[in-house]
Parts: structure tokens; C-alpha cells; sequence
């Protein structure tokens, strides 16, 4: 496996799984002083999205671990990822957050290089 990827996959854990658990038993009040976007969403989708991002953070590494498995737990956690990146960036645009879309189409990029591999 390339090291590259491994690492990249490791790297996704690290800002989806703890992010999103950090999100997930954070107040909310403190959550909408650091973040924009919490404002216009309900504290149930909030929590809802930082779930998501938890659960398909540990499904990008799970093939480390499971490697007989025929499930391929990074598609379809990578799938999930990339659509959760898409919707944040349309969110930023259209609440007019527009210095973190730059962010979230560069982890879109990470996200799909690493579900879909391309040989190097």
C-alpha cells in the first residue's frame, strides 16, 4: 500500500473522527462562538453531522484493521466524507462564509484521492 495514501487515511481520521467527537459532546453555545455555520442549523443536524463525520472518520481506517473483509469500509465512508464536504461548502456560500470554502474543497481533494486511488 502506498505510504502516501496510508498516511492521508490516517490524516482523515485524525480531522473527521476527533473532530467530529469533539462536535458531538461539545455545548452548543460554545460550538456557534467557534463556528459559523452552527447558527443556521438546528442542534440536531449539528449533532447529526458531527456523528456522521465520527463514524465514517473510523470507517477510512477500518481497512487497517480488517483487511479480510470483503466490505470496503473506505469507499463508502470516503463517499459519505466527500458529500458531507460538498454540502459544507455550499453552506459557506450561501451564509457567505466564503474563507473556509478553500478548506473544505482541499479536504474534498484528500477525501477523494484516497477513495479513489489513481497509481503513482
Amino acid at each position: 500500500m502506498n505510504y502516501l495514501q496510508v498516511s492521508l487515511q490516517v490524516l482523515l481520521f485524525l480531522i473527521f473522527a476527533i473532530g467530529g467527537g469533539v462536535r458531538l459532546f461539545q455545548p452548543m453555545e460554545k460550538l456557534a462562538n467557534r463556528m459559523l455555520w452552527v447558527k443556521y442549523f438546528s442542534p440536531r443536524i449539528v449533532r447529526s453531522i458531527a456523528l456522521l463525520e465520527l463514524v465514517c472518520g473510523i470507517g477510512i481506517i477500518l481497512p487497517f484493521f480488517f483487511p479480510e473483509v470483503t466490505i470496503d469500509f473506505a469507499l463508502y465512508a470516503g463517499c459519505l466524507l466527500m458529500l458531507t464536504m460538498l454540502g459544507a461548502a455550499v453552506t459557506h456560500i450561501i451564509i457567505g462564509d466564503y474563507k473556509q470554502i478553500f478548506g473544505n474543497l482541499f479536504i474534498l481533494g484528500i477525501i477523494y484521492w484516497v477513495t479513489f486511488p489513481v497509481g503513482i
